[in-house]
């Protein structure tokens, strides 16, 4: 856990809030990679499970405007819904007049993991509500403001990589030649 008390290292701190941040993100990962069955007998992936989700908060939303929703292309959304639809849990139509747009509905096994995926989160919503409550106010503005800072953070990586990747400035005097780029990022 982090010392306190030890004001003078910040590096270590933020070293340490860095690595807590990095182990939660990747237990999220390893949650969103595991596919779940709901009860129907066949694996939905999490890409699959959003796109359910979507279908069923915006059902007359068409193909991009759920792609822009999830935040993936068009293309990516195809195939997925192809999936979904061989697995009987979507069905894709034209809208009435427009035979150029496709909408997703949800059929009734569509509509079962629709609700599962919202109890899901409401159960999970439930359980951050109540270990927030137990911190002060002045806590939740601190927690909020540094996870607004790493977002920020978050945001310039890119950046950062492209210039540590035209730049040799990462390589050890010692060790000019060792490649130290799956350390440092």
């Amino acid at each position: 856990m982090i010392n306190n008390s030890a004001k003078d290292n910040s590096s270590g701190i933020a070293s340490d809030i860095l690595n807590t941040v990095s182990r939660i993100l990747n237990k999220a990962a390893a949650i969103e990679k595991e596919p779940v069955d709901i009860g129907h007998g066949v694996l939905l992936y999490a890409s699959e499970v959003h796109l359910i989700d979507m279908a069923g908060r915006y059902p007359e939303a068409g193909i991009s405007q759920i792609a822009a929703r999830l935040g993936i292309t068009k293309g990516a959304v195809s195939q997925t819904a192809k999936k979904l639809e061989e697995k009987g849990y979507i069905e894709r139509a034209n809208r009435e007049g427009d035979k150029k747009s496709v909408v997703i509905r949800l059929t009734e096994r569509g509509k079962d993991v629709f609700y599962w995926h919202s109890a899901y989160h409401e159960m999970v919503n439930q359980d951050m509500v109540g270990q927030v409550s137990k911190l002060s106010h002045r806590d939740i503005e601190n927690v909020f403001s540094i996870l607004m800072q790493m977002e920020r953070m978050l945001d310039n990586c890119p950046a950062v990589r492209k210039k540590l990747a035209g730049s040799s400035c990462w390589r050890t005097p010692e060790h000019p030649d060792e490649d130290r780029s799956q350390s440092i990022i």
